[in-house]
C-alpha cells in the first residue's frame, strides 16, 4: 500500500474542485503551520512556480473507502495483511488499484486492528488525469473527495471535547451528491448520489447509525449549497434523523479549501493516489534527488568527522593505548566474548555478531515469502468468516501452531479443514479455556505435506 507522498517544500497549493465542468479553485498559502485562502483562476493555476503544488481528487463514485479488521493485535503487522483482506471485498483485483492505507485503530477488544484504505482503479486514476489535462491543469495529488470532506469539516468546526455525538457533511454540487458520515471524529463512511434520493439517503444513514443516537449534526458544502435547497430537503431528512442544521463559511469553496490545505499541512488522513506509475513527474524528480542530497549531507558530516578526528589523534597520541584498550572492552561487551581481542580483530567480531543477528531473523524474513503469505490469507479469512480469535500464530516454512478461541469448538475445525486443502497436515485438540472465557479454546497443529520449493 501507498502512503503519504511528502509536499513539504511547497509553500504554495492550488485546491481544484472540478464542479460538473466549473471548476472551483482556492490558493492556499503556508506561513509555518497557518494557512491563508483565496481564490484563484485555471489560467493562474495552469502554470505552478517551483514550490506550488496542485491537488485535485478522486469523486467518491470514483474512488472507494473502506475498513479493514484484521485479527491482529500489532498495527504494524496488521499493515501486512490489509491488501490481502482488501483483495477480497472488491468486485475488482487490487493489483489494478493504487491503494492508501490513511490510519489504523485497535478494536473495541483490543484483539484485532481496523485500517482505513482509500484506493481506485488504475483506469479511472488516468481518466480523471487526462479529464484535467484537456482544462490545463496537471495536478500533483490526487486526494479523496469524502476523506477530504471529512477532514475539512473537522478542521473548520472540531468536536467539542468528549462529543461523541455522529455528524454527517454533504456536499452539494452541480453534477452530484456526496454525504459523508463519521461518530465524533472517526470517519465511518460515504455516498454518492447524482441527485437527491430521500430513501438513499436513509439507508445510507441507517446503515452506519442502525441505533438511537443523540441528535445529528449536518454540515451543508458546495456550491448548491444554498437555504432554498437545503430547506427543500432537510425537513424530510430531520424526521426520522433529528438533529441540528449548518451552513459552512463559504460553502462554494470548501472542498477545493480541503484539498489546497491537505496538500500543503499533511493531517493523520492525507492520501495520494496519483502515486505508482501516475505519480506526478515533479514529485517523482524530487524522490530521485532525495538520495542524492542525502548522500550530500552524509559527505559533508563525514568529511567533519574525518577533519575532527584527525584534530584529535593529533593532540591525543598520548593516549592511542588507552583508547585501544577501552576498544576491546567496547568489543568484548558487543560481541559476548569473555576473552580479550588483538588489536584489529574488533570489526571481525561485530561483522560476526550482525551475521548471527541475520540468522536470528531468518524466520522473521520468512514470514513474507509467497506461499506463506498465501498459508496467512487463508488464516486471516477464515478467522474473519467463521469469528475465530486467534490468540498466538506461529508459521514457518514447514510447520506451525495456531491457539484460538471459536464460538464453537467446530469452528475452529474448519480452519484446520482449509489448511488441510492448501497443502498441510494439521490436527485440532481442544484445549483449557481461559479463566472467565465461555468460548471453547482450540490448538491446531500444522505441517507440510512436502517441503515447497
Amino acid at each position: 500500500m501507498n502512503f503519504t507522498t511528502p509536499t513539504g517544500w511547497a509553500r504554495i497549493a492550488y485546491g481544484i474542485d472540478e464542479n460538473g465542468g466549473h471548476p472551483i479553485l482556492v490558493k492556499a498559502v503556508r506561513r509555518g503551520r497557518s494557512l491563508s485562502f483565496s481564490k484563484a483562476d485555471a489560467e493562474e493555476a495552469s502554470i505552478p512556480g517551483p514550490r506550488t503544488v496542485l491537488a485535485a481528487c478522486l469523486l467518491q463514485r470514483e474512488s472507494f473507502t473502506r475498513w479493514l479488521t484484521a485479527p491482529i493485535a500489532s498495527a504494524r503487522k496488521a499493515a501486512t495483511v490489509f491488501h490481502s483482506l482488501l483483495d477480497v471485498q472488491l468486485p475488482f483485483s487490487v493489483e489494478d488499484c493504487e491503494v492508501a492505507l490513511l490510519g489504523t485503530l485497535a478494536t473495541d477488544d483490543r484483539t484485532g486492528t481496523r485500517g482505513l484504505v482509500a484506493g481506485a482503479r488504475r483506469e479511472d486514476i488516468e481518466r480523471k488525469l487526462e479529464g484535467l489535462a484537456r482544462a490545463g491543469m496537471d495536478p500533483h495529488l490526487l486526494d479523496q473527495e469524502s476523506i477530504a470532506l471529512w477532514h475539512q469539516g473537522l478542521t473548520e468546526y472540531p468536536p467539542i471535547r468528549e462529543e461523541s455525538s455522529p455528524r454527517v457533511v454533504i456536499y452539494l454540487g452541480t453534477d452530484r451528491i456526496t454525504l459523508v458520515a463519521g461518530q465524533s471524529a472517526v470517519f465511518l463512511g460515504a455516498l454518492s448520489l447524482r441527485q437527491p434520493e430521500i430513501e438513499s439517503i436513509h439507508r445510507f444513514l441507517k446503515s452506519h447509525f442502525p441505533t438511537a443516537l443523540t441528535a445529528i449534526q449536518f454540515f451543508w458544502t458546495g456550491p448548491c449549497a444554498t437555504r432554498g435547497t437545503i430547506e427543500s430537503l432537510y425537513p424530510s431528512l430531520s424526521v426520522r434523523w433529528p438533529g441540528s442544521s449548518k451552513i459552512v463559511r463559504d460553502p462554494e469553496t470548501f472542498l477545493a479549501r480541503a484539498l489546497a490545505g491537505r496538500a500543503l499541512i499533511p493531517g493523520p488522513t492525507s492520501c495520494n493516489l496519483r502515486s505508482g506509475r501516475h505519480l506526478h513527474p515533479e514529485l517523482a524528480r524530487r524522490q530521485e534527488r532525495q538520495p542524492a542530497l542525502l548522500g550530500k549531507a552524509c559527505l559533508a558530516a563525514g568529511l567533519l568527522l574525518c577533519l575532527v578526528n584527525i584534530v584529535w589523534l593529533v593532540a591525543t597520541q598520548h593516549r592511542i593505548a588507552e583508547t585501544q584498550a577501552s576498544l576491546k572492552t567496547l568489543a568484548i561487551e558487543v560481541t559476548g566474548s569473555p576473552r580479550g581481542l588483538p588489536p584489529g580483530q574488533e570489526v571481525l567480531a561485530a561483522r560476526r555478531v550482525m551475521e548471527q543477528q541475520t540468522q536470528t531473523m531468518e524466520p522473521f524474513l520468512a514470514a513474507v515469502d509467497g506461499p506463506l503469505r498465501d498459508t496467512m490469507k487463508t488464516i486471516l479469512s477464515v478467522a474473519t468468516e467463521e469469528g475465530l480469535t486467534l490468540e498466538t500464530l506461529t508459521l514457518s516454512r514447514k510447520n506451525g501452531v495456531i491457539h484460538g478461541l471459536a464460538p464453537k469448538f467446530e469452528q475452529g475445525g474448519k480452519l484446520a479443514q482449509r489448511l488441510n486443502g492448501a497443502g498441510w497436515t494439521t490436527s485440532l485438540e481442544r484445549k483449557v479455556q481461559p479463566q472467565g472465557e465461555e468460548r471453547p479454546a482450540f490448538v491446531i497443529g500444522m505441517e507440510r505435506h512436502r517441503e515447497k520449493k
